[in-house]
């Protein structure tokens, strides 16, 4: 007698089946069919969704940051020298993909002007004001994911020795504030001795989705925030309009640093801010200026910032004969300026390194390379382990990319200064990310209920099935049939009307993934999810792995559950029928 003949025969009258069992038989396909659906389903979700929250928090703000030690509490950042060898050495590491500087400004923004007329006779004018911070980008910043989130414009061009006026804002300024793109726009920066206004350009409007970023940041050269923080110094050299005893008088002027200067004019730092010389000829006039500050220790003066260097050349032309009087002067450009008196006439061109504040930043921003794999042993392929695995590699999204930043810290440990401070993206954002781990725990508990719907079905599709052929049992037994070939017989069954379930559910996801993806027509509200469209991430090993549980689940049921059958008495069953 062939448990295999009986089945095949038993699974074609399923297909027909009779007005007892054949809605049962298409209520536990369905079931298992939904209950692979909504695992596989879930587990896409909550990876995709994953995925995109972390790639734009760490594309927006890095993985790791480097900055001053100490505590700070503002939004301004603290200035550390720029310190190229490190870029390079921490480059040279396969484990970071890119290092970039910045430095932040906090700030206002003025909105456009919104007039009322109140009467015929007055005008109101109301403008909003927004506190927001200013990121300084460096020429070395990397502007792919920026291009991506751009709305309205083009990013702007960082060049080393030019100042750049142009401006990166969200939308949700630009709607705020009512600023569009190529509008000029008022900011305004608190210093210590006021306020300071600047006018920007509006060069791009972005939209990340992630409202704590739209709402707090926009982009400008990091030039401009080196200047707004004071940090170095930036000497100039005026040739000044009166003279006496035929001497001319070199003053300097110090931009930026704390104010308390010293000078060289070739020789010593002296309190001096300037000469005066009896140029017989053409000559250029060389200065080195740095600020101080005072020793907590002995309280003696000690250098505070890089110095500055400027050089003043002096062109005569005609005899410089006249004891005293004032030149007048004209100036042509930025850094010329023409000086007359009678048939003297004086041209000095002002030449600069363009100030030390370039030496500063803010800090490094620190991307790493995501490459490194999850392993699993094939040899431990129990129920026990799959579900282990299962857990571990939904887990591993987020495990795999702290154990990188883990070894990218220790990395620049090794490489930065000790006094500087490193920081990984999941301490500064500890609730986006904490939150993303917690939807680890919903799809745990979504395949554990969908598994134990599946099992259900399974145990009542088999009593069915059992109950409905209780006759047909009766008689295998009366003709010597063992119970393991008649619980064969019926675990093909119930495995042939799973694997049905397990088909129709995995074609119905995998199509609702792709349709998905491409269309993205399953919406989201962004202001609270972060994303416009669901996200869906496939990761086949993750699908393999729910279908595998789910079978063994299943199947084991199915053999727990035919079990029933070596109760039945044959005697009893053929004189009911």
């Amino acid at each position: 007698m062939s448990s295999k003949f009986i089945s095949k025969k038993l699974i074609k009258e399923l297909r027909s089946g009779n007005k007892f069992s054949k809605p049962i038989i298409r209520v536990s396909v369905i079931s298992i069919a939904i209950s692979i659906l909504v695992m596989i389903v879930s587990i896409s979700i909550v990876k995709g969704f994953q995925n995109e929250i972390k790639n734009k928090v760490v594309n927006f703000s890095s993985h790791i940051q480097v900055t001053a030690g100490g505590t700070n509490y503002s939004f301004e950042s603290s200035p550390i020298i720029k310190d190229e060898t490190f870029i390079k050495n921490s480059e040279h590491y396969p484990e970071i993909n890119h290092v970039q500087t910045f430095a932040t400004k906090p700030g206002l923004i003025q909105s456009k002007a919104d007039t009322q007329f109140l009467t015929d006779d007055k005008i109101k004018v109301i403008r909003d004001i927004e506190g927001i911070i200013f990121k300084g980008l460096d020429h070395d910043f990397n502007w792919d994911f920026m291009v991506e989130r751009l709305v309205e414009g083009a990013p702007f061009t960082v060049k080393e020795n030019k100042l750049n006026d142009s401006i990166l804002i969200s939308k949700y300024l630009s709607k705020k504030l009512k600023l569009n793109l190529h509008d000029p726009i008022a900011c305004y920066f608190l210093k210590d001795n006021g306020t300071s206004t600047k006018k920007f350009i509006v060069a791009g409007i972005y939209e990340t989705g992630l409202e704590e970023f739209d709402k707090q940041f926009t982009f400008i050269d990091i030039k401009h925030v080196q200047k707004l923080n004071g940090w170095g110094v930036q000497a100039s050299l005026f040739l000044n309009e009166n003279f006496k005893n035929n001497k001319l008088t070199i003053e300097a002027r110090v931009a930026g640093g704390n104010g308390n200067n010293k000078y060289n004019w070739g020789d010593v730092y002296s309190n001096s801010n300037s000469i005066s010389i009896s140029p017989t000829r053409d000559t250029t006039i060389y200065l080195a200026t740095r600020d101080y500050i005072k020793s907590n220790v002995d309280f003696s003066l000690i250098p505070n910032n890089i110095p500055d260097s400027a050089w003043l050349n002096i062109k005569i032309d005609g005899p410089l004969t006249i004891t005293n009087g004032e030149f007048e002067y004209e100036a042509i450009n930025n850094t010329v300026r023409r000086y007359t008196s009678g048939e003297t006439t004086i041209t000095t061109t002002l030449s600069s390194t363009g100030g030390s504040m370039k030496y500063y930043v803010g800090g490094y921003e620190v991307f790493i390379n995501n490459n490194s794999t999850f392993k699993y042993d094939i040899n431990k392929h129990s129920v026990t382990n799959g579900y282990r695995y299962l857990k571990e590699s939904l887990q591993g999204g987020i495990n795999k990319f702290n154990n990188n930043l883990d070894e990218a810290e220790k990395i620049l440990y090794e490489e930065a200064d000790p006094l500087l401070k490193i920081t990984k993206i999941t301490s500064r954002y500890q609730e986006i990310f904490g939150w993303l781990s917690i939807l680890d725990t919903n799809v745990f508990v979504i395949i554990i209920l969908m598994i134990m719907v599946s099992i259900i079905n399974i145990i009542s599709l088999i009593l069915v099935l059992i109950i409905e052929r209780s006759n047909m049992i009766g008689l295998l037994k009366s003709f010597g049939a063992e119970n393991i070939t008649i619980q064969r017989i019926f675990i093909s069954l119930g495995s042939h009307i799973m694997i049905r379930g397990l088909i129709i559910g995995n074609v119905v996801a995998y199509l609702l993934i792709y349709l998905q993806s491409t269309f993205g027509f399953i919406k989201l509200p962004q202001e609270n999810y972060y994303l416009s469209t669901v996200p869906m991430s496939v990761e086949p090993l993750h699908f393999l792995l729910v279908n595998g549980i789910t079978i063994v689940c299943c199947f084991l049921i199915l053999m727990l559950t035919s079990l029933f059958i070596a109760k039945i008495n044959p005697i009893k069953v053929i004189k009911f029928e």
